[in-house]
């Protein structure tokens, strides 16, 4: 990437924890507001998922832990903690695995107690048996702990074609929604209080500038941003589409849609 190109992070995908018995039903739940995309089982052995695909790119993943899996391995787990029924995560991508050090550099330019992991391998396969393999990074704290998940984004770094692994192009059908949603236009994250500055911090080397990001697709917007709050740990979503008003994903959880 060219020093004089302004990196912008691109909003990749949302994670919502849910009981596996919630994941083999969802089809109906959702059914008349959203399409399902087929999502398949992680490398690990642990997790399941299904998608929602948006049109701008960025999709919602759906993941349930298997029932039957060991409890201290889901308990070691960096989402085994968190509670279902909720959005949980959030991750940001890039074109190129090598531009991540620019980030990993803002970060610790940043003033910051945070730093992000080198790439970890990860992956999956498909139903059809296509096999997937991306890079995960990770943020932790100055002590080496992991920081809680959400309160700043991950990376999914793409290491065979992204569009295997979110085939919403390809596969355009499965994003025209019922409900006529569009694509992300804001993420909101709520963190507890005491720590807010240094997370600014953090969101600052994220960013290097603006707090936008870019989605997929290309479709720009200036509402394209990324917000801060205190309060209980949280993530808060506003779609965008021609239907503004409130959609529901889950039976306790509502994403509000408005007009881009």
């Amino acid at each position: 990437m060219s020093s004089n190109t302004p990196l912008v992070p691109i909003l990749d995908h949302i994670v919502v924890l849910v009981s596996h018995k919630t994941l083999l039903g969802i089809a109906e739940h959702i059914e008349g507001q959203f399409i399902l995309a087929p999502g398949g089982d992680h490398a690990d052995g642990l997790t399941t998922n299904r998608l929602i695909l948006l049109p701008d790119g960025v999709y919602l993943e759906l993941i349930a832990f298997f029932d039957d899996i060991d409890p201290e391995r889901r308990h070691q787990h960096r989402w085994g903690n968190e509670v279902e029924g909720t959005i949980i995560d959030w991750a940001f991508t890039l074109p190129v695995e090598s531009d991540f050090k620019i980030i990993q550099k803002r970060i610790g330019d940043a003033d910051t107690d945070f730093f992000y992991t080198d790439p970890i391998p990860g992956g999956r396969t498909k139903p059809d048996g296509t096999v997937l393999k991306w890079a995960v990074c990770t943020s932790k704290d100055a002590k080496g702990d992991a920081v809680a998940p959400g309160s700043l984004p991950f990376w999914c770094l793409d290491r065979t074609p992204r569009a295997n692994r979110v085939p919403y192009e390809v596969e355009s059908h499965l994003t025209r929604h019922p409900n006529g949603v569009q694509g992300v236009l804001s993420v909101s994250v709520q963190i507890p209080a005491g720590d807010t500055s240094n997370f600014k911090r953090a969101y600052d080397g994220i960013f290097g500038g603006q707090w936008q990001y870019q989605v997929p697709s290309g479709f720009k917007s200036s509402q394209h941003s990324v917000s801060l709050t205190e309060g209980e740990r949280s993530i808060h979503l506003v779609f965008h589409g021609p239907k503004p008003g409130k959609v529901e994903l889950l039976p306790d959880l509502l994403i509000h849609i408005e007009s881009a």
